[in-house]
């Protein structure tokens, strides 16, 4: 096999490792985030479309300032609207984390710290949610205190589970 030959195997394996390295990524750029001001936005609202036939998993996110957060976690009152009309309220707590050490053990909670003050976090909020009603569904997420919040996010993925 010849120079030429080799180089165009050599670019084909490079490519293919780089698109299994993409496919095993979430895709962030479904990633919608609201700022979050107690005078002002109370309340984060996020919209997806959802397919009836796959199941998705489903993120928050949150920005925090680690000097003023008042609290180890952070209660959501969540209220989901189907594109029927239907809705569905769900009260959560999720961890709030001061050091990646307290998160290393969490395998359902990503977490970073920026400048040493800005504390990022990513929860995984449902798995392999399926649904009878496919559409546009909006999502809403109220904090029960905003001390120390900059800006809360949401996610889905499909699972890869087909009902």
């Amino acid at each position: 096999m010849g120079t030429m030959g080799r180089r165009r195997r050599n670019s084909y394996i490079i490519l293919l490792a780089i698109l299994l390295l993409a496919a095993c990524t979430r895709p962030q750029e479904r990633y919608q985030y609201a700022v979050l001001d107690p005078d002002g936005v109370k309340e984060a609202v996020f919209q997806f479309d959802m397919d009836s036939a796959v199941s998705y998993s489903t993120f928050f996110s949150c920005r925090y300032d680690l000097g003023q957060i008042e609290s180890d976690n952070l209660k959501l009152f969540i209220k989901a609207v189907s594109p029927a009309g239907f809705t569905y309220r769900d009260t959560v707590v999720f961890p709030l984390y001061h050091s990646e050490a307290q998160a290393k053990d969490d395998q359902y909670t990503r977490f970073d710290i920026e400048q040493n003050w800005n504390a990022n976090i990513e929860w995984t909020w449902r798995l392999d949610v399926a649904s009878v009603d496919h559409g546009r569904w909006t999502i809403s997420a109220r904090p029960e205190r905003y001390t120390g919040l900059h800006s809360l996010g949401f996610s889905y993925s499909p699972s890869g589970k087909k009902r």
